[in-house]
C-alpha cells in the first residue's frame, strides 16, 4: 500500500513540476518578446515622403485591384494624379482609409491599412500632396 502512494505522489510531483516548467518557459518567452520589442521599436518614417516612392506602393498593394491600372470603381482612380488629388481635396481619401464615420471603409474587402501606411499617406497630404 505504501508503494502505491509513493508512486502516485511521485507522479503528482512530476506533473506539477512539468506544468511549472512549461508555465515558466512560456512566461519567460513572452517577457523576452516584450524586451526585444522595447529594444527594437518599430518606427514609421514619415519624413521626406514622396508620392512615387512612399505613397504609390501602398496604393498599388492595397487599392489598385479596384482603383488602378485602368480600373475605376465608384468613379475613383488612384493611378491618375488628377483623380487622386480630387480624392485628397474632397477629404474622401483620408476619411475612407482611416474608416472615419460617414466614409466608405477602404480597402473595401475588410482590412484597414496599417497605422504606418496611413501616417505616410497623411504626411504626404500634409505637405500639399505633391506630384513627386
Amino acid at each position: 500500500m505504501k508503494r502505491f502512494f509513493k508512486r502516485r505522489t511521485w507522479l503528482l510531483y512530476s506533473i506539477i513540476g512539468l506544468s511549472t516548467a512549461v508555465a515558466i518557459d512560456s512566461c519567460s518567452k513572452q517577457s523576452e518578446d516584450v524586451l526585444i520589442a522595447q529594444q527594437h521599436p518599430v518606427t514609421c518614417d514619415t519624413t521626406n515622403i514622396k508620392l512615387s516612392v512612399n505613397v504609390m506602393p501602398i496604393f498599388k498593394a492595397n487599392c489598385y485591384r479596384c482603383h488602378g491600372n485602368g480600373v475605376v470603381t465608384g468613379g475613383v482612380s488612384l493611378d491618375v494624379y488628377s483623380s487622386l488629388l480630387a480624392q485628397v481635396n474632397n477629404g474622401n481619401l483620408i476619411g475612407d482609409i482611416t474608416h472615419a464615420p460617414g466614409h466608405v471603409n477602404m480597402p473595401f474587402d475588410g482590412g484597414k491599412l496599417s497605422d504606418c501606411e496611413i501616417a505616410i499617406i497623411q504626411a504626404w497630404i500634409n505637405t500639399g500632396a505633391p506630384n513627386n
